[in-house]
């Protein structure tokens, strides 16, 4: 392929046809967020579609701490979000960051003294900062939970210290929004620790009263996704009451009893202990009660099926629009796979050659994932990380890489997919070894999804064995089926690549899947 003049093109071909431009890898993009309650610096790494967090930093200045009673910005939280925004933006001027987006929100859009204190920011950094409209903070948030996956549908609820916004998304589009004056801020009169069990019925009405003026068509909704800190650290706390087996808050699902359980409890009984719940800063803490009453409302209109916590929002929403257009339509999870895996494969090219070796025998496969994936997605997942792990000890390996893959900083992976997918790598490496999160393979999966990730896992270690990691010999083997037998069938004059080894992943292969397994050395491929 010619590159235009000027333009290195640093190609892939284990990328497949997907050609990433030097501009469109290791960009750093910062994005500083003034909320109600914290100010946040988040630097992002770009590879195509897919931008990871590299550096997050966040201070609760509590902006907007006296918005209900006074109706002005916060004295100290000025001086906090001020002095954080002075060191965010010698930060990324020091890593020559040239992308600085900021998104102002609901305590600079409503606080009487904004304009003024706007004035004090440039002057004292040059930056000139609009706020966010409450509309479009709704948008971009929206944007953010389909940049993480674009397979999101429902309602996105994105509670703010000094707002809520609720957003429509259906079939990769932004429906009916609105931004509602019910952050804690805004509805809470007095210090947020202050509140008492009593007061939470007085909270309740007015919670209702404002959800009351909304469109009933508003709530129609299957599943419900909440973005916010409040709302993650709630989700943390059930996980840890719950002992959940993983710690990873992205895509962590509820179904509506458990969602409706923690709500009660967390502005009902719960509340005290969540004010002084172990490893929650004071400032955090004390929103988490009136975060639990406001989706204890939520949840009386909504009644969806699956309540689901999303790290990506708003700053997820600037990002993806800041992109370059060229790479908006791309995948951002096949993009995020080849970010994680790259640098760290054993052979570069094998990825995609070994989906297409792989391909026939899924047909033989039920559909084993739930509704949120597909059997194919997984599977060239898998297929694209095939090769992690080349600067580990092999007696560590298999381990360390399940945990790395359980764990990788790639979007648009549910929990189940997560564990799907690193048990599938795991069986590449260890076909009988006990995994490393024994508890979460069996809260996740089923058995018949355990059994898939073993044949998954067998299958990419028949591959391996045959062709020594070598992408061009694929092409020189086909799998097939005939009656029950599965046949690896070899292109004439390379019968030299079958050994006694390539026989036995065969046949191990073959009875994972029922059948009997035989070699075809005189097909034609």
């Amino acid at each position: 392929m010619e590159a235009e003049a000027g333009i290195r093109i640093r190609y892939c071909s284990w990328v497949g046809r997907d050609v990433i431009l030097p501009a469109q890898i290791g960009e750093e993009l910062a994005v500083i967020d003034i909320g109600s309650n914290s100010v946040r610096l988040v630097i992002y790494q770009t590879f195509g579609a897919h931008f990871t967090p590299v550096f997050n930093e966040k201070i609760l200045a509590g902006l907007g701490r006296d918005l209900r009673v006074t109706g002005r910005l916060s004295v100290k939280g000025r001086e906090d979000c001020l002095q954080a925004i002075l060191r965010f933006q010698r930060i990324a001027k020091a890593r020559d960051i040239s992308k600085l987006l900021i998104g102002a929100t609901a305590a600079l859009r409503v606080a009487e003294d904004a304009s003024e204190y706007l004035a004090q920011i440039k002057e004292a950094t040059g930056l000139m900062i609009t706020p966010i409209s409450g509309t479009e903070e709704a948008r971009l948030s929206a944007m953010g939970l389909l940049a993480a996956d674009t397979r999101r549908e429902g309602l996105a609820a994105d509670l703010g210290g000094a707002s809520l916004e609720l957003v429509h998304i259906k079939a990769r589009k932004i429906g009916e929004s609105v931004s509602l004056p019910l952050g804690p801020f805004d509805v809470v009169e007095g210090p947020l620790s202050d509140i008492m069990p009593g007061d939470m019925s007085a909270l309740s009405i007015k919670i209702d009263a404002e959800l009351d003026q909304q469109a009933a068509s508003l709530f129609k909704a299957d599943t419900l996704f909440l973005i916010g800190g409040a709302w993650r650290n709630l989700a943390a706390v059930h996980q840890q009451r719950t002992l959940y087996p993983l710690r990873t808050l992205q895509d962590y699902r509820l179904d509506l009893a458990a969602a409706k359980g923690l709500a009660e409890w967390g502005s009902g009984e719960g509340a005290a202990s969540l004010l002084d719940w172990s490893g929650l800063r004071k400032a955090r803490a004390e929103t988490l009660p009136y975060a639990a009453l406001v989706l204890d409302r939520l949840l009386a209109r909504v009644q969806p099926s699956s309540i689901v916590i999303s790290m990506a929002g708003l700053r997820e929403g600037l990002v993806q629009e800041a992109l370059p257009e060229a790479v908006q339509g791309r995948d951002a999870f096949f993009d995020g796979l080849r970010d994680f895996a790259f640098g760290a494969l054993q052979a570069e090219e094998f990825g995609d050659p070994l989906f297409e070796f792989l391909t026939p025998m899924l047909d033989l496969l039920p559909q084993m994932l739930d509704s949120h994936g597909d059997n194919r997605r997984m599977v060239k997942a898998a297929c694209l990380l095939a090769g992690l792990g080349k600067n580990l000890h092999p007696e560590y390996r298999p381990e360390l890489v399940f945990n790395d893959v359980l764990y990788a900083p790639v979007a648009g992976l549910t929990h189940e997919e997560r564990a799907f997918l690193a048990l599938s790598l795991f069986r590449s490496y260890a076909a009988k070894r006990a995994c490393p999160n024994a508890r979460a393979i069996e809260t996740l999966l089923s058995d018949d999804q355990r059994d898939f990730a073993a044949i998954i896992g067998e299958a990419i270690r028949l591959a391996i064995v045959a062709t020594g990691r070598s992408s061009g010999l694929l092409s020189a083997f086909r799998l097939k089926t005939k009656g029950d037998q599965l046949i690896l069938s070899v292109e004439a004059g390379e019968q030299a690549l079958i050994t006694d080894q390539v026989m036995f992943r065969l046949k191990r292969l073959a009875t994972l899947l029922g059948r009997t397994g035989h070699v075809d050395t005189h097909g034609t491929i």
